[in-house]
């Protein structure tokens, strides 16, 4: 017999202002709305339809996390795999399903195309988080506060933890990395396929604080706080603590310059 967990319904995974901030980028950048995006904007400005669409996400949401062996297979590919951007539907699903596997979902998180979640049950996810396309999120625990995008293709992975502060950006093709094998002191550092007692396997913590920007294809290692506002250039290699409000580049990354400090209010 199938077996249900969590039957009680959650709230709503998306609200109006996710919508009206998708109309308001599309104006900022001239683009033209589609039809369908007020259609949606009016069904969530109206207390009938979103009372409509609360027991409608209740019912899909069972549906989409029955623990049914084959079942939750396919549903798990489809779900990763449906088009995401510019498209609503398959971002939207995915909200729904996420939602009731993560330990923590805000509202307005996006989760694109592609994403896989190696330990969903670790992961905490605040209001109006982007995960792009084919990002692979493999940590033990991972904590991102809101506002955060975390660009495609990029990997986090290893049995340790990441805490991302709000209004955090990591650009395309980074690499966080919690936990590692250590190729010193006559271990090997070949994997997971090497006996326990051979390997030298180091777990960590990496936080990267409130509105850091790290560039393209960096790396960071475990046991690294990369500080509040600071800015990592494209390539670098982090591998120690970085203060607040500064440029690094490098490898491995060395400060090269202080950043002006956000001023502007938070949303």
């Amino acid at each position: 017999m199938a077996k249900v967990a969590n039957l009680q319904c959650s709230t709503m995974v998306y609200d109006k202002r996710l919508i009206e901030h998708i109309i308001q980028l599309k104006k900022g950048k001239g683009e033209k709305i589609p039809k369908l995006y007020r259609i949606i904007e009016n069904l969530y400005s109206h207390r009938i339809s979103l009372f409509g669409l609360e027991i409608a996400e209740c019912i899909i949401k069972t549906i989409l996390i029955l623990d049914i062996p084959i079942y939750k297979d396919f549903i798990l590919r489809m779900i990763t795999y449906l088009p995401g951007s510019p498209y609503f539907l398959g971002n939207y699903l995915r909200g729904l399903y996420w939602s009731r596997k993560f330990k923590k979902m805000e509202k307005n998180c996006i989760i694109e195309e592609g994403v896989t979640i190696g330990n969903p049950q670790g992961v905490e996810l605040g209001e109006f988080v982007l995960i792009d396309k084919s990002v692979s999120l493999g940590a033990k625990f991972i904590k991102i506060g809101k506002r955060v995008h975390i660009a495609g293709n990029c990997t986090v992975f290893g049995g340790g933890e990441l805490f991302v502060g709000d209004y955090a950006a990591v650009s395309t093709s980074s690499v966080i990395i919690t936990a590692t094998d250590t190729p010193n002191y006559g271990y090997r550092a070949s994997g997971p396929m090497v006996p326990w007692n051979q390997r030298k396997v180091v777990f960590g913590k990496v936080h990267i604080k409130k509105d850091v920007f790290i560039g393209p294809r960096v790396v960071i290692f475990p046991n690294v706080t990369i500080g509040e506002g600071s800015v990592v250039v494209a390539g670098s290699v982090v591998t120690k603590h970085i203060g607040d409000w500064k440029i690094i580049s490098g490898r491995p990354a060395k400060v090269k310059a202080n950043r002006d400090k956000v001023t502007l209010p938070d949303v």
